[in-house]
């Protein structure tokens, strides 16, 4: 076990003590950061990661306090909060057991963790183990979330732990960066020992590709891209002057520009996906005479405006100044589609999804295919099913709104679900599993928390008031 990794158990442990859950809540967004250290050390199997082991630490601490069990039983089987979410999982870890067994030896699919690039016979793995722990994992952090994302100190400490993880990620990718520039890559090792395909030093053009502390460019740019796109959304929404006028900015500067070097296809998709989103909600918000910090819409066209005639000016003064960024885009965007990594990735997605229809629609089990879409992992894995009880979940999450007055929360809310967007772009490119991955969970939750509709929690209270009404009710005479 490397000294990366007892210095996170140590801070795992450590925030465990304190009765308030929030030093693991910074923990867990700062962990997100260190995709490729194993915590049981190199060579130790199972790849235990810094995030996902923070996150059981932070279900258990939330769930065990104070009255918590109870209302998170109500929030998970409440038709109106996470109900279908919660019907999905329980669904998925049934198939992750069920389907590969009922289907062994019938369907051919592309494995999850096998070596072997090829599709194979269908039977159980150790994937389909691996894959139920991480979704009910996600549902947990959904889950805890929903609970505590009502309380405002919640709310101003998640955006500052999002503050802290982006920072984090920028720390990791200059690091990468420097160390490898100055022939000192061999420092970042023992922060590099999962057991995965540690893809570090690819260059395209001459041009080393940026990863930071993950396994590859794909596992960091994405990350990038969505904690920019959050932090981004979410500004108007930080309270405190310092961190929205400076740190803010630079952290979301700082995460488009490790995206951009970390010359991830999928990153440059969100990339244009995240200036569509911007540009939609500052039109939005321009609309909205109700949207908190107003004053600011103007001095971010200017920066906009600037930046834009910046680019024009480089490129009528001097067009020749920009063409390695004209080959790197054409590299890594419009040639990408007949590279040998590109039409592997889409086999997997085409084995998957004939095994989807080769089960007439029931899915091979959790865990079982590896694809390079997240929609169609979710199709292929979970079959008609979960697919269902997942996007009726996404869908009413979506479609409900913050009912109270308060302009700072509805501008949250709608800042937490445009975020997603980006997301789900980068997820239709590549994204190998069904699981959404605990960032999404994070802030699905948070979406949850502000939102609300019908379903138990209705019903129990309108009994609560029938029950009233009959007791302060006189007794009629017979």
């Amino acid at each position: 076990m490397t000294w990366p990794a007892v210095l996170a158990w140590i801070l795992i442990f450590a925030g465990m003590v304190p009765r308030s859950p929030l030093f693991l809540l910074y923990l867990f967004f700062g962990f997100g950061a260190f995709g490729s250290l194993n915590l049981l050390g190199e060579g130790g199997g199972v790849n235990v990661l810094p995030q996902a082991s923070c996150a059981v630490f932070l279900v258990c601490k939330i769930l065990l306090s104070e009255s918590q069990l109870s209302r998170a039983l109500d929030i998970a089987i409440d038709p109106g909060k996470l109900g279908l979410l919660f019907a999905y999982t329980v669904f998925v870890l049934f198939s992750a057991y069920v389907m590969p067994r009922f289907f062994a030896h019938m369907v051919v699919v592309v494995d999850l963790n096998s070596l072997i690039p090829w599709p194979i016979l269908l039977e159980p793995s150790t994937s389909n183990v691996s894959q139920s722990v991480y979704s009910a994992l996600s549902f947990g952090i959904v889950l805890v979330f929903s609970l505590a994302g009502g309380n405002a100190s919640f709310r101003r400490h998640y955006m500052q732990a999002l503050l802290g993880g982006g920072l984090l990620l920028i720390a990791t990718g200059l690091a990468d960066m420097t160390m490898a520039a100055a022939g000192l890559a061999d420092l970042l090792q023992p922060f590099r020992t999962a057991n995965y395909t540690l893809l570090t030093s690819h260059e395209i053009l001459g041009s080393k590709r940026i990863v930071g502390l993950m396994p590859e460019a794909s596992g960091f740019g994405p990350p990038c891209v969505f904690a920019a796109t959050s932090l981004a959304l979410l500004r108007p929404c930080f309270e405190n002057v310092r961190l929205h006028d400076y740190l803010v900015p630079l952290a979301i500067v700082g995460l488009l520009a490790m995206a951009a070097l970390s010359e991830s296809t999928t990153a440059y998709a969100g990339l244009v996906v995240f200036a569509a989103v911007f540009g939609a909600n500052w039109l939005r918000r321009t609309l909205a005479p109700d949207a908190p910090e107003r004053d600011g819409l103007k001095s971010e066209a200017i920066i906009v405006f600037t930046a834009a005639l910046v680019l024009l000016g480089t490129v009528i003064l001097m067009p020749h100044a920009l063409d390695f960024a004209y080959d790197m885009i054409d590299s890594v965007l419009f040639k990408k589609s007949g590279s040998d990594s590109e039409i592997e990735r889409s086999s997997w997605t085409r084995v998957a999804m004939q095994a989807f229809f080769a089960t007439d629609g029931l899915g091979v089990g959790l865990g079982s295919a590896r694809t390079s879409n997240w929609f169609a992992a979710v199709l292929s894995n979970t079959g008609v099913i979960g697919a269902a009880f997942l996007g009726w979940f996404f869908l009413r999450l979506y479609f409900l709104r913050y009912r109270g007055a308060d302009p700072r929360k509805s501008e949250f809310l709608t800042a937490l679900k445009l975020s997603l967007v980006p997301w789900f772009a980068m997820a239709w490119g590549s994204w190998p599993t069904a699981d959404f991955g605990l960032g999404v969970a994070s802030t699905l939750g948070m979406i949850s928390s502000l939102t609300a509709s019908g379903g138990m929690s209705s019903i129990r209270s309108g009994v609560t008031v029938s029950r009233q009404i009959r007791a302060r009710s006189p007794p009629q005479s017979t």
